[in-house]
């Protein structure tokens, strides 16, 4: 079984309220319906960003959409661990494909909505895709599944998009004219976040790189 460590900024409040969560569940709720859960709301929320364009209403079921996402994503392992069902194969392939999955429905939502250009939202998209085989591959020969870099994790993704939903709903959204067409300020955001996972992957390979050829240096 590999190691797990989270370092996300809310894992001292979420992990205690999952803790919690769990022993409410009833005992015909398994993982898998968890799981399944935790797509439907992503699937949910991306239906409703691209539906923004008949009403700006749509967000607050996009919302709704994350709220259950986080709910069926986060309690699936839990609940798997807390009443001693592990399968730790089997759980990791399908939570990290369903993962892959329900960012590509929220991703492909939001860039199909009036509120971000469908372009940033793909670069968006590839920004969390790079980090996650990052991570797969870190998994693979470290043993360490290690969820959140630099205190970001899911969760935190989620949070900042129901922020910017809220804005949204509170403020309206606006854009300014560039050289590359109209951006508005989350798409700036969205760009400079993709540089920085580049940038971090490309520094992190060059540490490692050198670590790990330390490490298995061949004789002289």
């Amino acid at each position: 079984m590999l190691s797990r460590i989270n370092t996300a900024w809310v894992i001292p409040v979420e992990r205690p309220f999952l803790g919690w969560l769990v022993t409410k569940l009833p005992a015909a709720v398994k993982p898998d319906h968890l799981t399944l859960t935790g797509f439907i709301g992503a699937l949910l929320c991306g239906v409703s960003y691209a539906a923004s364009w008949l009403s700006p209403n749509f967000l607050w079921l996009a919302s709704a959409g994350l709220v259950i996402n986080w709910f069926g994503d986060s309690l699936d392992g839990t609940l798997a661990r807390f009443r001693k069902i592990e399968r730790p194969r089997y759980g990791f392939f399908v939570d990290s494909t369903l993962d892959l999955l329900s960012q590509l429905c929220i991703f492909f939502g939001l860039g199909a909505s009036p509120y971000m250009r469908f372009d940033i939202a793909c670069l968006g998209l590839i920004a969390y895709f790079l980090a996650t085989c990052f991570v797969f591959i870190r998994t693979i020969y470290s043993e360490v599944l290690q969820i959140g870099y630099f205190g970001i994790g899911t969760t935190e993704l989620r949070l900042g998009f129901l922020v910017y939903n809220f804005c949204l709903l509170a403020v309206g959204s606006w854009s300014v004219d560039t050289p590359f067409g109209r951006f508005s300020p989350t798409d700036g955001l969205v760009v400079m976040a993709f540089a920085a996972v580049l940038v971090s992957l490309l520094i992190t390979l060059w540490s490692e790189a050198r670590r790990l050829a330390g490490e298995e240096a061949l004789p002289q």
